[in-house]
């Protein structure tokens, strides 16, 4: 994640804080069910228990997942599927510092915009094509 200054950086967590304030309690319920959470370059990630095997069974529209991210908080099956897609996640938490908590409208209609053209509602996302595009130049520059 680019670094900002501290004024800049502390609008973006305001701009998105609605929904990852909706979904904090999701740290406490894995922790809670034996899973865990830390903070990860201004991220709140989350990983295990009862909320990594919601993740592994599937969530509505998207089916099985390996890491989700809500605001400035990526939920994932275990910590080293967050680890995997760290990258990945992070161009999401960019994604909602953009658009902030109208994020998961904006994603939603960009799903279905490409679902009526014949395409996937996640897959081809443009969202979902940006991140994984960053996540593979990614990879490129490590190998």
């Amino acid at each position: 994640m680019k670094k900002n200054p501290f004024g800049w950086q502390l609008l973006l967590y305001l701009w998105v804080g609605p929904i990852t304030l909706l979904c904090l309690p999701l740290a406490l319920l894995a922790k809670w069910t034996g899973g865990g959470y830390h903070l990860h370059t201004g991220v709140l990630e989350i990983w295990g228990g009862w909320v990594g095997r919601w993740l592994d069974r599937g969530i509505p529209l998207l089916g099985a997942v390996n890491a989700i991210t809500i605001g400035h908080i990526v939920a994932g099956i275990s910590p080293q599927h967050l680890h995997n897609s760290r990258v990945h996640e992070r161009v999401h938490v960019a994604q909602f510092e953009q658009w902030g908590f109208l994020f998961p409208l904006v994603y939603l209609l960009a799903g279905i915009k490409a679902r009526l053209r014949g395409g996937s509602l996640y897959w081809d996302n443009p969202y979902e094509i940006e991140a994984r595009a960053k996540a593979a130049a990614k990879d490129q520059h490590v190998t």
